[in-house]
């Protein structure tokens, strides 16, 4: 026997709803699914056909629910920065302080494009420049461009080298982002020389991994390479030198998500 009024109860809708979805599904389905016997409401026999189907149709909608609310979540946790720096160790750090979220990088090529046409919340951006004040910014590391060099090379003795003391060398280099020039390529010219690249590479480590392989020398970032700790490799400062600060920034005009601003707390503590 049906109950109307406990059934619209637990629905937590009037009866008159009720009666309503009722006759609309009734009238989808082109049968009765309750008939009366009596005084009594009772399931017909389509609609005892119709309950295991009706069943399965909820359970197959709690499991799409369900899966959305788990994919939603997965959005929530992720985090999106744009970076012109190497951040492994950074990254590290923070996954083990918030292992509920995820980082994830790409390449950036300026604070423009990254943080207002590629989706990315935060960007690590060098030596910034912001006259209009569109950004806050968190100041992150310092470092400076060095000569990577093999330990047998002539000049791995050297404290400090001019570049354009390297203008016959064999270079392995970064490749250029579109748009943007290699920033090892960019000072050789600087110092009056266009450097002759033997072999590109998509990363810092990288290119190291292939001087410390005698095949050429580079141009990177001294504190990125360092923590490579290759046995054949020599860091030598440039003179004069060039230094680099690298800075993690994000628009004024946007509200950071929740995973965006733990990370952005988390690196305004490396720094107290």
């Amino acid at each position: 026997m049906c109950n109307y009024g406990r059934a619209a109860d637990e629905l937590y809708i009037s009866q008159s709803s009720l009666f309503n979805h009722i006759k609309a599904l009734e009238a989808e389905l082109s049968v009765p699914l309750f008939e009366r016997s009596g005084k009594k409401i009772v399931v017909s026999e389509y609609g005892q056909m119709f309950l295991p189907y009706a069943r399965r149709i909820i359970d197959a909608t709690e499991c799409f629910e369900n899966d959305v609310k788990e994919k939603k979540l997965d959005a929530s946790r992720a985090i999106l920065i744009g970076t012109q720096y190497r951040l492994t160790e950074l990254v590290r750090k923070f996954r083990g302080a918030c292992k509920n979220y995820m980082l994830y990088t790409m390449d950036s090529r300026n604070v423009e494009e990254t943080l207002y046409e590629s989706g990315c919340e935060l960007a690590f951006i060098r030596n910034l420049k912001d006259p209009e004040g569109k950004f806050n910014v968190v100041p992150y590391v310092n470092d400076s461009f060095c000569a990577v060099l093999y330990k047998s090379h002539p000049y791995a003795d050297r404290k400090s080298l001019k570049l354009e003391e390297l203008k016959k060398e064999n270079f392995v280099m970064l490749s250029s982002l579109k748009g943007k020039e290699n920033d090892g390529i960019t000072l050789c010219k600087k110092a009056g020389f266009a450097p002759k690249v033997v072999m590109t590479v998509l990363s810092g480590s990288e290119a190291a991994k292939l001087v410390n392989d005698g095949l050429g020398i580079s141009i990177l970032l001294k504190k990125t390479i360092q923590a490579e700790r290759l046995e054949n490799v020599i860091l030598v400062d440039l003179e004069p030198r060039v230094d680099c600060e690298i800075s993690l920034c994000w628009r004024k005009d946007v509200v950071l998500s929740e995973g965006a601003r733990q990370f952005v707390e988390f690196v305004r503590g490396l720094h107290p």
